[in-house]
Protein backbone atom coordinates (compact mmCIF):
# COMPACT_ATOMS: atom_id res chain seq x y z
CA UNK A 1 0.00 0.00 0.00
CA UNK A 2 2.91 2.37 0.75
CA UNK A 3 4.32 1.86 -2.76
CA UNK A 4 0.90 2.63 -4.19
CA UNK A 5 0.71 5.89 -2.22
CA UNK A 6 4.16 6.94 -3.43
CA UNK A 7 3.17 6.24 -7.02
CA UNK A 8 -0.09 8.14 -6.51
CA UNK A 9 1.80 11.18 -5.19
CA UNK A 10 4.05 11.01 -8.26
CA UNK A 11 1.02 11.00 -10.54
CA UNK A 12 -0.42 14.07 -8.82
CA UNK A 13 2.91 15.88 -9.12
CA UNK A 14 3.12 15.14 -12.83
CA UNK A 15 -0.39 16.43 -13.50
CA UNK A 16 0.24 19.56 -11.44
CA UNK A 17 3.25 20.81 -13.46
CA UNK A 18 2.23 23.93 -15.41
CA UNK A 19 2.60 23.54 -19.15
CA UNK A 20 1.23 24.82 -22.39
CA UNK A 21 -0.49 21.82 -23.96
CA UNK A 22 -1.66 21.49 -27.52
CA UNK A 23 -5.29 20.37 -27.75
CA UNK A 24 -6.17 17.86 -30.46
CA UNK A 25 -9.90 17.65 -29.81
CA UNK A 26 -12.46 19.36 -27.55
CA UNK A 27 -15.97 18.10 -26.87
CA UNK A 28 -18.58 20.18 -25.04
CA UNK A 29 -21.64 18.44 -23.62
CA UNK A 30 -24.21 18.92 -20.90
CA UNK A 31 -27.81 18.55 -19.81
CA UNK A 32 -30.76 20.50 -18.44
CA UNK A 33 -33.13 18.40 -16.35
CA UNK A 34 -36.35 20.01 -15.09
CA UNK A 35 -38.23 17.94 -12.51
CA UNK A 36 -41.52 18.25 -10.63
CA UNK A 37 -41.59 16.42 -7.29
CA UNK A 38 -44.71 15.58 -5.28
CA UNK A 39 -44.16 13.63 -2.07
CA UNK A 40 -46.75 12.83 0.56
CA UNK A 41 -46.51 11.27 4.02
CA UNK A 42 -42.79 10.54 4.02
CA UNK A 43 -43.20 10.65 7.82
CA UNK A 44 -45.88 7.93 7.58
CA UNK A 45 -48.53 10.24 9.06
CA UNK A 46 -46.56 11.36 12.10
CA UNK A 47 -47.46 15.04 11.62
CA UNK A 48 -50.34 16.12 13.87
CA UNK A 49 -51.32 18.92 11.46
CA UNK A 50 -52.33 16.56 8.68
CA UNK A 51 -50.45 14.95 5.83
CA UNK A 52 -46.84 16.00 5.25
CA UNK A 53 -46.88 17.18 1.61
CA UNK A 54 -44.06 18.43 -0.61
CA UNK A 55 -44.60 20.06 -4.02
CA UNK A 56 -41.73 21.72 -5.87
CA UNK A 57 -39.84 22.08 -9.15
CA UNK A 58 -36.07 21.64 -9.42
CA UNK A 59 -33.62 22.26 -12.24
CA UNK A 60 -30.33 20.41 -12.55
CA UNK A 61 -27.88 21.81 -15.10
CA UNK A 62 -24.55 20.28 -16.08
CA UNK A 63 -21.83 21.46 -18.45
CA UNK A 64 -18.88 19.24 -19.35
CA UNK A 65 -15.72 19.82 -21.37
CA UNK A 66 -13.57 16.89 -22.56
CA UNK A 67 -10.21 17.71 -24.10
CA UNK A 68 -7.84 15.29 -25.81
CA UNK A 69 -4.38 16.80 -25.36
CA UNK A 70 -2.34 14.04 -26.97
CA UNK A 71 -3.01 10.48 -28.01
CA UNK A 72 -2.80 9.20 -24.42
CA UNK A 73 -3.63 12.28 -22.33
CA UNK A 74 -7.08 13.77 -21.81
CA UNK A 75 -8.71 16.13 -19.33
CA UNK A 76 -12.34 16.48 -18.20
CA UNK A 77 -13.99 19.39 -16.39
CA UNK A 78 -17.65 19.34 -15.38
CA UNK A 79 -19.78 22.06 -13.74
CA UNK A 80 -23.17 21.60 -12.10
CA UNK A 81 -25.94 23.75 -10.65
CA UNK A 82 -28.88 22.28 -8.73
CA UNK A 83 -31.69 24.54 -7.52
CA UNK A 84 -35.34 24.48 -6.63
CA UNK A 85 -37.72 27.06 -8.06
CA UNK A 86 -38.06 29.67 -5.33
CA UNK A 87 -41.21 31.66 -4.74
CA UNK A 88 -39.65 34.14 -2.30
CA UNK A 89 -39.81 37.35 -4.31
CA UNK A 90 -36.98 36.31 -6.59
CA UNK A 91 -34.43 36.08 -3.81
CA UNK A 92 -32.65 32.74 -4.23
CA UNK A 93 -30.43 31.39 -1.50
CA UNK A 94 -26.70 30.98 -1.97
CA UNK A 95 -27.13 27.26 -2.64
CA UNK A 96 -29.43 28.03 -5.58
CA UNK A 97 -26.86 30.15 -7.39
CA UNK A 98 -23.76 28.03 -6.73
CA UNK A 99 -21.99 26.57 -9.75
CA UNK A 100 -19.92 23.70 -8.37
CA UNK A 101 -17.02 21.72 -9.74
CA UNK A 102 -18.60 18.34 -10.41
CA UNK A 103 -15.81 16.72 -12.47
CA UNK A 104 -12.12 17.64 -12.73
CA UNK A 105 -9.80 14.81 -13.66
CA UNK A 106 -6.91 13.89 -15.93
CA UNK A 107 -6.61 10.52 -17.71
CA UNK A 108 -3.11 9.24 -18.56
CA UNK A 109 -3.16 6.14 -20.76
CA UNK A 110 -0.18 3.80 -21.11
CA UNK A 111 1.46 5.54 -18.17
CA UNK A 112 4.93 4.07 -17.47
CA UNK A 113 3.95 1.01 -19.52
CA UNK A 114 1.15 0.15 -21.91
CA UNK A 115 -1.36 -1.78 -19.72
CA UNK A 116 -1.67 1.01 -17.11
CA UNK A 117 -4.11 3.92 -17.13
CA UNK A 118 -4.07 6.56 -14.39
CA UNK A 119 -7.09 8.76 -13.55
CA UNK A 120 -6.54 11.58 -11.05
CA UNK A 121 -9.08 14.10 -9.72
CA UNK A 122 -12.81 14.45 -9.07
CA UNK A 123 -14.44 11.66 -11.05
CA UNK A 124 -17.14 9.02 -11.41
CA UNK A 125 -16.58 5.28 -11.01
CA UNK A 126 -18.47 2.14 -10.03
CA UNK A 127 -17.74 -1.50 -9.28
CA UNK A 128 -19.98 -4.44 -10.07
CA UNK A 129 -23.63 -3.67 -9.34
CA UNK A 130 -22.67 -0.83 -6.98
CA UNK A 131 -23.57 -2.87 -3.90
CA UNK A 132 -20.37 -1.83 -2.11
CA UNK A 133 -18.66 1.17 -3.75
CA UNK A 134 -19.88 3.68 -6.30
CA UNK A 135 -18.91 7.33 -6.68
CA UNK A 136 -22.64 8.13 -6.88
CA UNK A 137 -23.58 6.70 -3.48
CA UNK A 138 -26.21 9.38 -2.91
CA UNK A 139 -27.39 8.37 0.58
CA UNK A 140 -23.87 8.65 1.93
CA UNK A 141 -22.15 11.37 -0.07
CA UNK A 142 -24.87 14.00 -0.40
CA UNK A 143 -23.09 17.31 -1.07
CA UNK A 144 -23.53 20.12 1.42
CA UNK A 145 -23.42 22.86 -1.21
CA UNK A 146 -26.31 21.63 -3.39
CA UNK A 147 -29.68 23.33 -2.95
CA UNK A 148 -31.30 19.87 -3.11
CA UNK A 149 -29.92 18.99 0.32
CA UNK A 150 -32.76 20.97 1.87
CA UNK A 151 -35.51 19.57 -0.36
CA UNK A 152 -34.69 16.20 -1.98
CA UNK A 153 -31.06 15.31 -1.43
CA UNK A 154 -31.57 11.72 -2.58
CA UNK A 155 -32.12 13.02 -6.14
CA UNK A 156 -28.89 15.00 -6.39
CA UNK A 157 -26.55 14.42 -9.33
CA UNK A 158 -23.62 16.03 -7.55
CA UNK A 159 -22.07 12.77 -6.41
CA UNK A 160 -18.50 12.40 -7.71
CA UNK A 161 -15.48 11.59 -5.55
CA UNK A 162 -11.94 12.97 -5.36
CA UNK A 163 -9.84 9.93 -6.16
CA UNK A 164 -6.80 8.38 -7.79
CA UNK A 165 -7.35 5.22 -9.84
CA UNK A 166 -4.71 2.97 -11.38
CA UNK A 167 -6.22 0.63 -13.98
CA UNK A 168 -4.22 -2.32 -15.34
CA UNK A 169 -5.72 -3.95 -18.42
CA UNK A 170 -4.35 -7.47 -18.88
CA UNK A 171 -7.21 -8.67 -21.08
CA UNK A 172 -9.14 -10.76 -20.01
CA UNK A 173 -7.99 -9.69 -16.51
CA UNK A 174 -8.51 -6.13 -15.26
CA UNK A 175 -7.02 -4.92 -11.98
CA UNK A 176 -7.91 -1.52 -10.52
CA UNK A 177 -6.42 0.24 -7.49
CA UNK A 178 -8.45 3.01 -5.83
CA UNK A 179 -7.63 5.76 -3.37
CA UNK A 180 -10.39 8.23 -2.52
CA UNK A 181 -10.26 11.17 -0.11
CA UNK A 182 -13.72 11.09 1.46
CA UNK A 183 -13.11 13.89 3.95
CA UNK A 184 -9.79 15.73 4.58
CA UNK A 185 -11.17 17.57 7.65
CA UNK A 186 -8.24 19.64 8.99
CA UNK A 187 -6.50 21.37 6.10
CA UNK A 188 -4.31 23.74 8.07
CA UNK A 189 -1.02 22.77 9.68
CA UNK A 190 -1.57 20.70 12.82
CA UNK A 191 0.64 18.94 15.34
CA UNK A 192 -0.72 15.60 14.18
CA UNK A 193 -3.13 15.50 11.26
CA UNK A 194 -5.17 12.44 12.22
CA UNK A 195 -8.72 13.36 11.32
CA UNK A 196 -9.05 12.30 7.66
CA UNK A 197 -11.49 9.81 6.17
CA UNK A 198 -9.91 7.75 3.37
CA UNK A 199 -11.05 4.88 1.17
CA UNK A 200 -8.67 2.33 -0.37
CA UNK A 201 -9.58 -0.50 -2.69
CA UNK A 202 -8.50 -3.12 -5.17
CA UNK A 203 -10.96 -4.56 -7.67
CA UNK A 204 -10.19 -7.41 -10.08
CA UNK A 205 -12.38 -8.61 -12.93
CA UNK A 206 -11.75 -11.73 -15.01
CA UNK A 207 -13.68 -12.78 -18.12
CA UNK A 208 -13.41 -16.55 -18.54
CA UNK A 209 -14.33 -16.46 -22.23
CA UNK A 210 -16.50 -19.59 -22.01
CA UNK A 211 -19.89 -20.31 -23.60
CA UNK A 212 -21.65 -18.88 -20.52
CA UNK A 213 -19.88 -15.51 -20.78
CA UNK A 214 -18.77 -16.00 -17.18
CA UNK A 215 -17.34 -12.97 -15.39
CA UNK A 216 -15.77 -13.23 -11.93
CA UNK A 217 -15.04 -10.18 -9.81
CA UNK A 218 -13.11 -10.09 -6.53
CA UNK A 219 -12.45 -6.98 -4.45
CA UNK A 220 -11.21 -5.60 -1.17
CA UNK A 221 -12.10 -2.13 0.14
CA UNK A 222 -10.80 -0.50 3.31
CA UNK A 223 -12.33 2.60 4.91
CA UNK A 224 -10.30 4.48 7.54
CA UNK A 225 -12.27 7.15 9.37
CA UNK A 226 -10.07 9.02 11.85
CA UNK A 227 -12.64 11.66 12.76
CA UNK A 228 -13.21 10.05 16.17
CA UNK A 229 -9.48 10.05 16.87
CA UNK A 230 -8.84 13.67 15.98
CA UNK A 231 -5.58 15.60 16.03
CA UNK A 232 -4.64 14.61 19.54
CA UNK A 233 -1.03 15.01 20.60
CA UNK A 234 0.09 11.89 22.37
CA UNK A 235 -1.95 8.68 22.82
CA UNK A 236 -5.03 8.37 20.66
CA UNK A 237 -8.29 9.28 22.36
CA UNK A 238 -10.18 6.45 20.65
CA UNK A 239 -9.66 3.82 18.02
CA UNK A 240 -9.98 4.67 14.34
CA UNK A 241 -13.28 3.60 12.77
CA UNK A 242 -12.21 0.98 10.22
CA UNK A 243 -14.17 -1.13 7.75
CA UNK A 244 -12.52 -3.96 5.80
CA UNK A 245 -14.75 -5.36 3.04
CA UNK A 246 -13.62 -8.31 0.92
CA UNK A 247 -16.10 -9.79 -1.54
CA UNK A 248 -16.71 -11.73 -4.73
CA UNK A 249 -19.27 -11.50 -7.54
CA UNK A 250 -20.00 -13.84 -10.45
CA UNK A 251 -22.14 -13.40 -13.57
CA UNK A 252 -23.21 -16.12 -16.05
CA UNK A 253 -25.63 -16.39 -18.99
CA UNK A 254 -27.10 -19.87 -18.60
CA UNK A 255 -29.85 -19.58 -21.23
CA UNK A 256 -30.67 -17.31 -24.13
CA UNK A 257 -31.50 -13.96 -22.55
CA UNK A 258 -31.12 -15.22 -18.95
CA UNK A 259 -28.35 -13.69 -16.84
CA UNK A 260 -27.70 -14.80 -13.25
CA UNK A 261 -25.49 -12.95 -10.79
CA UNK A 262 -24.47 -13.67 -7.22
CA UNK A 263 -22.39 -11.58 -4.82
CA UNK A 264 -21.19 -11.98 -1.24
CA UNK A 265 -19.20 -9.58 0.94
CA UNK A 266 -18.04 -9.52 4.55
CA UNK A 267 -17.15 -6.62 6.83
CA UNK A 268 -14.65 -6.66 9.67
CA UNK A 269 -12.76 -3.93 11.46
CA UNK A 270 -13.59 -1.65 14.37
CA UNK A 271 -16.71 0.36 15.14
CA UNK A 272 -15.59 3.52 16.95
CA UNK A 273 -18.67 4.56 18.89
CA UNK A 274 -16.98 7.27 20.94
CA UNK A 275 -13.62 8.50 22.13
CA UNK A 276 -13.64 6.10 25.06
CA UNK A 277 -11.50 3.05 24.38
CA UNK A 278 -14.00 0.77 26.16
CA UNK A 279 -16.75 1.70 23.73
CA UNK A 280 -15.17 0.11 20.67
CA UNK A 281 -16.73 -2.90 18.98
CA UNK A 282 -15.45 -5.42 16.46
CA UNK A 283 -17.34 -5.46 13.16
CA UNK A 284 -18.79 -8.74 11.90
CA UNK A 285 -21.34 -8.08 9.16
CA UNK A 286 -22.35 -9.73 5.88
CA UNK A 287 -24.10 -8.83 2.63
CA UNK A 288 -25.37 -11.02 -0.20
CA UNK A 289 -27.21 -10.38 -3.44
CA UNK A 290 -28.75 -12.57 -6.13
CA UNK A 291 -29.98 -11.17 -9.46
CA UNK A 292 -31.88 -12.94 -12.24
CA UNK A 293 -32.46 -10.86 -15.36
CA UNK A 294 -34.42 -12.49 -18.20
CA UNK A 295 -34.87 -10.85 -21.58
CA UNK A 296 -37.59 -13.16 -22.86
CA UNK A 297 -36.50 -14.57 -26.25
CA UNK A 298 -38.71 -14.05 -29.29
CA UNK A 299 -38.83 -17.80 -29.92
CA UNK A 300 -41.09 -18.49 -26.93
CA UNK A 301 -43.39 -15.46 -27.26
CA UNK A 302 -46.26 -14.51 -29.55
CA UNK A 303 -45.14 -11.91 -32.07
CA UNK A 304 -47.25 -9.13 -30.51
CA UNK A 305 -45.62 -9.70 -27.12
CA UNK A 306 -42.13 -10.17 -28.54
CA UNK A 307 -42.32 -6.75 -30.20
CA UNK A 308 -42.63 -5.18 -26.74
CA UNK A 309 -39.20 -6.60 -25.75
CA UNK A 310 -40.26 -7.80 -22.27
CA UNK A 311 -37.58 -8.05 -19.56
CA UNK A 312 -38.27 -9.69 -16.18
CA UNK A 313 -36.03 -9.17 -13.16
CA UNK A 314 -35.81 -10.62 -9.67
CA UNK A 315 -33.32 -9.28 -7.12
CA UNK A 316 -32.73 -10.54 -3.58
CA UNK A 317 -30.58 -8.42 -1.28
CA UNK A 318 -29.48 -9.23 2.25
CA UNK A 319 -27.55 -6.89 4.56
CA UNK A 320 -27.09 -7.91 8.18
CA UNK A 321 -28.28 -5.87 11.14
CA UNK A 322 -27.71 -5.42 14.85
CA UNK A 323 -30.40 -5.79 17.53
CA UNK A 324 -29.51 -2.39 18.94
CA UNK A 325 -27.15 -0.20 16.90
CA UNK A 326 -26.73 2.15 19.88
CA UNK A 327 -25.65 -0.54 22.38
CA UNK A 328 -21.91 -0.56 23.08
CA UNK A 329 -19.53 -1.89 25.72
CA UNK A 330 -20.46 -0.50 29.11
CA UNK A 331 -24.04 0.31 28.12
CA UNK A 332 -26.73 -0.91 30.50
CA UNK A 333 -28.94 -2.01 27.59
CA UNK A 334 -26.23 -3.65 25.50
CA UNK A 335 -27.33 -6.68 23.48
CA UNK A 336 -24.29 -7.28 21.28
CA UNK A 337 -21.43 -5.76 23.32
CA UNK A 338 -18.50 -7.44 21.56
CA UNK A 339 -19.52 -7.51 17.89
CA UNK A 340 -21.21 -4.85 15.78
CA UNK A 341 -23.15 -6.90 13.23
CA UNK A 342 -24.93 -4.13 11.30
CA UNK A 343 -23.80 -3.80 7.68
CA UNK A 344 -22.29 -0.41 6.85
CA UNK A 345 -23.68 0.68 3.45
CA UNK A 346 -20.38 2.35 2.54
CA UNK A 347 -20.96 3.96 -0.89
CA UNK A 348 -23.68 1.82 -2.46
CA UNK A 349 -25.85 3.14 -5.28
CA UNK A 350 -28.89 0.89 -5.58
CA UNK A 351 -32.63 1.49 -5.59
CA UNK A 352 -32.41 4.95 -7.16
CA UNK A 353 -35.75 6.73 -7.45
CA UNK A 354 -37.59 4.53 -4.96
CA UNK A 355 -39.21 5.71 -1.74
CA UNK A 356 -37.54 3.05 0.38
CA UNK A 357 -34.10 4.07 -0.87
CA UNK A 358 -34.66 7.68 0.16
CA UNK A 359 -35.92 6.70 3.64
CA UNK A 360 -33.88 3.68 4.71
CA UNK A 361 -30.17 2.95 4.83
CA UNK A 362 -29.04 -0.26 3.15
CA UNK A 363 -28.52 -2.13 6.42
CA UNK A 364 -30.46 -4.64 8.55
CA UNK A 365 -32.64 -5.62 5.59
CA UNK A 366 -33.98 -8.43 3.46
CA UNK A 367 -35.20 -6.96 0.16
CA UNK A 368 -37.12 -8.88 -2.51
CA UNK A 369 -37.64 -6.96 -5.77
CA UNK A 370 -39.60 -8.10 -8.83
CA UNK A 371 -40.03 -6.04 -12.00
CA UNK A 372 -41.32 -6.32 -15.55
CA UNK A 373 -40.26 -3.92 -18.29
CA UNK A 374 -41.88 -3.61 -21.72
CA UNK A 375 -41.91 -1.24 -24.70
CA UNK A 376 -45.62 -0.89 -25.55
CA UNK A 377 -44.82 1.62 -28.31
CA UNK A 378 -41.74 2.77 -30.15
CA UNK A 379 -39.68 5.17 -28.01
CA UNK A 380 -41.78 4.39 -24.88
CA UNK A 381 -40.53 2.14 -22.08
CA UNK A 382 -42.67 1.14 -19.09
CA UNK A 383 -41.53 -0.68 -15.95
CA UNK A 384 -43.65 -2.01 -13.07
CA UNK A 385 -41.80 -2.96 -9.85
CA UNK A 386 -42.66 -4.47 -6.47
CA UNK A 387 -40.28 -4.34 -3.48
CA UNK A 388 -40.80 -6.15 -0.17
CA UNK A 389 -38.66 -5.24 2.86
CA UNK A 390 -38.06 -7.14 6.09
CA UNK A 391 -35.65 -6.41 8.95
CA UNK A 392 -32.84 -8.88 9.56
CA UNK A 393 -32.91 -8.09 13.28
CA UNK A 394 -36.35 -7.17 14.57
CA UNK A 395 -36.93 -4.06 16.66
CA UNK A 396 -36.24 -5.07 20.29
CA UNK A 397 -39.17 -4.18 22.52
CA UNK A 398 -36.86 -3.98 25.54
CA UNK A 399 -35.31 -0.70 24.44
CA UNK A 400 -38.60 1.12 23.83
CA UNK A 401 -40.48 2.03 20.67
CA UNK A 402 -38.72 5.30 19.90
CA UNK A 403 -35.08 4.38 20.56
CA UNK A 404 -34.56 2.55 17.28
CA UNK A 405 -35.35 5.17 14.67
CA UNK A 406 -34.99 3.86 11.11
CA UNK A 407 -36.02 6.68 8.83
CA UNK A 408 -33.96 9.27 7.01
CA UNK A 409 -35.33 12.66 6.09
CA UNK A 410 -34.57 13.47 2.42
CA UNK A 411 -35.45 17.15 2.99
CA UNK A 412 -32.69 17.80 5.55
CA UNK A 413 -29.06 16.97 6.21
CA UNK A 414 -30.12 14.94 9.25
CA UNK A 415 -29.27 11.27 9.51
CA UNK A 416 -31.10 8.41 11.14
CA UNK A 417 -31.91 10.24 14.35
CA UNK A 418 -32.68 13.71 13.02
CA UNK A 419 -35.82 15.64 12.13
CA UNK A 420 -39.24 14.09 12.57
CA UNK A 421 -37.73 10.58 12.46
CA UNK A 422 -36.92 10.68 16.18
CA UNK A 423 -40.64 10.63 16.95
CA UNK A 424 -41.54 7.60 14.87
CA UNK A 425 -43.19 4.95 17.03
CA UNK A 426 -42.12 1.35 16.36
CA UNK A 427 -43.61 -1.99 17.36
CA UNK A 428 -41.17 -4.17 19.28
CA UNK A 429 -40.74 -7.76 18.13
CA UNK A 430 -41.79 -7.08 14.50
CA UNK A 431 -39.69 -7.41 11.35
CA UNK A 432 -42.00 -6.66 8.38
CA UNK A 433 -41.00 -3.17 7.21
CA UNK A 434 -43.43 -2.82 4.31
CA UNK A 435 -43.72 -3.03 0.53
CA UNK A 436 -43.46 -0.57 -2.35
CA UNK A 437 -44.98 -0.50 -5.83
CA UNK A 438 -43.46 1.72 -8.54
CA UNK A 439 -44.52 2.52 -12.07
CA UNK A 440 -42.02 4.21 -14.38
CA UNK A 441 -42.52 5.36 -17.96
CA UNK A 442 -39.98 7.12 -20.19
CA UNK A 443 -40.58 8.65 -23.60
CA UNK A 444 -37.65 9.30 -25.92
CA UNK A 445 -39.02 12.34 -27.74
CA UNK A 446 -35.76 12.54 -29.71
CA UNK A 447 -32.36 11.01 -29.09
CA UNK A 448 -31.52 14.16 -27.09
CA UNK A 449 -34.82 14.79 -25.28
CA UNK A 450 -36.46 12.44 -22.81
CA UNK A 451 -39.57 12.74 -20.65
CA UNK A 452 -40.24 10.52 -17.66
CA UNK A 453 -42.84 9.76 -14.99
CA UNK A 454 -42.17 7.84 -11.76
CA UNK A 455 -45.13 7.00 -9.50
CA UNK A 456 -44.60 5.11 -6.24
CA UNK A 457 -46.38 4.10 -3.04
CA UNK A 458 -44.81 2.57 0.08
CA UNK A 459 -47.13 0.81 2.53
CA UNK A 460 -45.60 0.50 6.02
CA UNK A 461 -45.59 -2.94 7.61
CA UNK A 462 -46.04 -4.27 11.14
CA UNK A 463 -42.89 -2.53 12.38
CA UNK A 464 -44.80 0.78 12.46
CA UNK A 465 -47.67 1.36 14.88
CA UNK A 466 -51.08 2.66 13.89
CA UNK A 467 -50.22 6.23 14.90
CA UNK A 468 -47.67 6.49 12.08
CA UNK A 469 -48.43 3.81 9.52
CA UNK A 470 -49.94 5.83 6.64
CA UNK A 471 -48.75 5.05 3.11
CA UNK A 472 -46.04 7.26 1.61
CA UNK A 473 -46.47 8.30 -2.03
CA UNK A 474 -44.46 10.15 -4.64
CA UNK A 475 -44.81 11.39 -8.21
CA UNK A 476 -41.71 12.55 -10.08
CA UNK A 477 -42.10 14.04 -13.56
CA UNK A 478 -39.10 15.29 -15.50
CA UNK A 479 -37.92 16.45 -18.89
CA UNK A 480 -34.24 16.07 -19.66
CA UNK A 481 -32.39 17.67 -22.58
CA UNK A 482 -28.91 16.36 -23.39
CA UNK A 483 -26.56 18.24 -25.71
Amino acid sequence: MRKFLLLAVLMVAVTAVPASASVQNIKISGSIDNTFIHRNNFDFGLSTRGDSIQNLFVTQTTLQVDADLTENVSATVGLINERDWRADAGAPTEGDSNVDLYLAYVTLREMLYSPMTVVVGRQLFSYGNSLIVDATGTNNLSPTDSALVGVAKDLTKQTSQDAIRLIFDYNPLTVELLYSKINPNTGAAAAEDKDDHDLYGINTTYELGDDLNTVVEAYFFASYNKVTEGNATGPAVGKVDTIYTPGVRASVNILEGLNLQAEFAHQSGTKANSGTAGDQQSRNANAAQFIANYSLPDSILPQAVAEMEPVANYTFTYVSGDHDKNAVDGSATKISPENYTAWDPLYEAQGAGTIYNSLFDLTNLFIHSVSLQVKPMEDITTKLSWHGLWLDKEVPGAIGTTAYSLLRNPTTTAGLTGGFQSGISLEGGESYLGYEVDWETTYDYTEDVQFGVNLGVFNPGDVFTGTNSDAATQAIVHGNVIF
